[in-house]
């Protein structure tokens, strides 16, 4: 898919730099932007058919979400994690989600446990992986909602934007594992075991955040 063709989808349901953020946000997600590629702003503005001041509004969109810098003359540039951030990164997920979780729980309801059953199945029978991985985003969060913690979501929100680009190049070779470890998650949430889900979840973050750094370095081995 082309910058454009992404443009032209994201501009029809939002606003013009919500559109531009919305374009480059994926465009670096898909890989199509590597990082610390340099943006030139003639050329993007070019490409998407848009003026300078949405674009730039929309680069510092980005930058707030950790996606882009700007650096002196070179002007914005998509950034890149080393392993040891990436590390640190996922183990501070870890310690957010499962503190949440841990918060959440007495307050799971059998509907929100029913609702969470069935989004499992449909996660289960999603052939894209681009929807799968929305459809994850949102298991997780229904999970944490009841804790009414928007402060400490946002926060982790602001993390995973930090590494999901890196996980969605390989969500293929992840899903299967992750299905099952969500399966050991919900099962425990039902039988209302604290201690077992919140191992479950640990344990899950963990798995995801050693196949980020093993699919992190593969990839930089391969560029040399």
């Amino acid at each position: 898919m082309s910058f454009h063709e992404l443009f032209s989808d994201s501009e029809a349901s939002q606003g013009r730099s919500y559109a531009i953020a919305n374009t480059l946000r994926d465009a670096i997600y898909r890989g199509l932007i590597q990082e610390n590629e340099q943006l030139h702003q003639s050329q993007l503005a070019d490409q998407l058919g848009v003026s300078p001041i949405p674009l730039r509004e929309a680069l510092k969109q980005l930058e707030s979400e950790g996606l882009v810098r700007f650096q002196g003359r070179r002007g914005a540039v998509v950034t890149g994690l080393s392993l040891a951030e990436a590390r640190e990164i996922y183990d501070m997920i870890t310690w957010i989600e499962c503190g949440v979780f841990r918060l959440a729980f007495p307050l799971l309801t059998k509907r929100l446990l029913d609702d969470e059953e069935r989004l499992l199945q449909t996660m289960e029978a999603e052939p894209d992986v681009v929807v799968w991985r929305d459809l994850n985003a949102q298991f997780h969060a229904s999970l944490y909602e009841p804790a009414d913690r928007p402060m400490t979501m946002d926060t982790l929100a602001t993390l995973r934007r930090q590494v999901d680009r890196y996980i969605r190049v390989h969500l293929d070779s992840m899903r299967d594992e992750s299905e099952k470890q969500h399966r050991r998650i919900l099962q425990a949430a039902i039988k209302g075991d604290v201690e077992e889900a919140v191992a479950a979840l640990a344990e899950h973050l963990e798995n995801t955040s050693k196949d980020l750094q093993a699919h992190m370095r593969n990839r930089r081995r391969s560029r040399r």
